[in-house]
């Protein structure tokens, strides 16, 4: 028996104002800090676009096949990981679609996954990891109230993974985490398609790049050897493996707006179940079921100045922090927390966080090739240059605005 885990993690940043149109006079009133920094006409923009080609048609479409098969002894079941900053828009711009998930929660075949509430890289802020805790219940608590279940599996951004956050993630008491398949863990006889441990005792639930890269990203490919990939062919792949679980991890945008409908990805998706289930040696499950049902083969160890993630190449943490620019901004953040903390005022902290969102460093990425012209398809501002200027002044002018408080708070 080889078990199949189909999951789609879905997440839209709050994007940052140009430094021209931000208020050049100090704010008065800090409960309106968050028109001050971020570009609510461009958010609302590109959500209503991504939710109108992939949100709405994907989700009606997994909701109406997990309902038809809902009655069968292996039935379809698929994981979400929504990002905080997602589900606030759906509820801002939305809530029909935050409808649709949540009839999919109702079926009891969905699991949706933990992670931080902002998609950030909190989880290297240092070893005591404060803040990533607190982003991460933030998330659970969210997901409990929106669905009903709090999450068991963690995803951290970008499935960012080293063994300091999955001691961390086991001490928030979550069963298992998701992280990257990369090649140079899987030596010798190991394959990503086994539940292994974190040197903590924390399950790790690998992602099958080479398969989930297949639909995700080479499905339209029509240079790829493998087109065009029918439903049928991609189950007999599935079938002819014959490891412990398969774990297809994916962006969820892909489905109709990275891979435009007309490709076919939909009918792909719509016939999928159909032909796993003709395989009888083929079940779908959760990552909880998977991690619970499936044995430890290993274990496996990420130092944490080898930090892994799925972007990229590399799959490390050079699409986020590879260049002068980006770690200026992060570090900039990074030291923003102590006077964060010691005004504790909800809307400036919650401003702070969403600067923390992985995004806007993602976009000041200055890579080669093929990787930057990813980089370059999702950058919301231009050029790496202007993405630098709007986070770094904006952090700037964050810094300014809790200084003139706390200094007014004392006198």
């Amino acid at each position: 028996m080889t078990l199949i885990t189909l999951f789609f993690f879905a997440h839209q940043p709050d994007r940052l104002l140009p430094y021209e149109k931000r208020p050049a006079t100090p704010a008065e009133d800090l409960d309106r800090l968050w028109d001050r920094y971020f570009d609510a006409d461009l958010n609302e923009q590109v959500f209503r676009k991504v939710a109108d080609k992939c949100y709405r048609p994907a989700t009606t479409l997994l909701r109406d096949l997990v309902q038809q098969r809902s009655g069968e002894s292996k039935p379809l079941k698929v994981a979400f990981g929504l990002s905080g900053t997602l589900l606030d828009q759906m509820e801002r711009y939305d809530p029909e679609l935050l409808g649709l998930f949540q009839e999919l929660g109702a079926t009891g075949l969905v699991e949706f996954t933990g992670e931080t509430y902002y998609h950030s890289l909190a989880s290297l802020f240092g070893v005591i990891r404060r803040e990533f805790a607190e982003q991460a219940s933030m998330h659970a608590d969210r997901i409990e109230r929106l669905f009903g279940r709090r999450p068991t599996v963690f995803r951290n951004t970008e499935c960012m993974y080293n063994d300091g956050i999955a001691a961390a993630v086991r001490s928030m008491g979550y069963e298992g985490i998701i992280t990257e398949g990369v090649d140079w863990l899987m030596e010798g006889w190991r394959s990503p398609d086994f539940v292994y441990s974190a040197p903590c005792g924390l399950p790790v639930l690998l992602r099958n790049y080479r398969l989930s890269d297949d639909v995700g990203y080479r499905f339209s490919n029509r240079d790829w050897e493998g087109w065009p990939l029918s439903a049928d062919r991609f189950a007999g792949w599935l079938a002819a493996n014959t490891d412990m679980n398969v774990l297809l991890a994916m962006d969820y945008e892909a489905l109709g707006e990275h891979i435009w409908a007309d490709t076919g990805i939909f009918e792909f998706l719509k016939h999928l179940p159909d032909e796993i289930a003709k395989h009888r040696q083929l079940e779908c499950v959760t990552p909880t079921e998977a991690v619970r049902r499936l044995p430890t083969v290993g274990t496996l160890s990420v130092d944490d100045y080898a930090t892994i993630s799925w972007a990229d190449k590399e799959r490390d943490t050079s699409a986020w922090l590879g260049n002068e620019m980006q770690r200026f901004c992060y570090e900039e953040l990074k030291r923003l927390e102590d006077r964060v903390r010691e005004l504790g005022h909800p809307a400036v902290t919650d401003c702070w966080r969403r600067m923390q969102t992985s995004d806007h460093l993602y976009y000041m990425a200055t890579k080669s090739m093929s990787d930057q012209d990813v980089h370059r398809y999702f950058s919301a501002y231009g050029s790496v240059f202007e993405a630098f200027v709007r986070l770094h002044t904006a952090a700037v002018d964050l810094r300014v605005q809790i200084e003139r408080r706390l200094i007014r708070d004392k006198r």
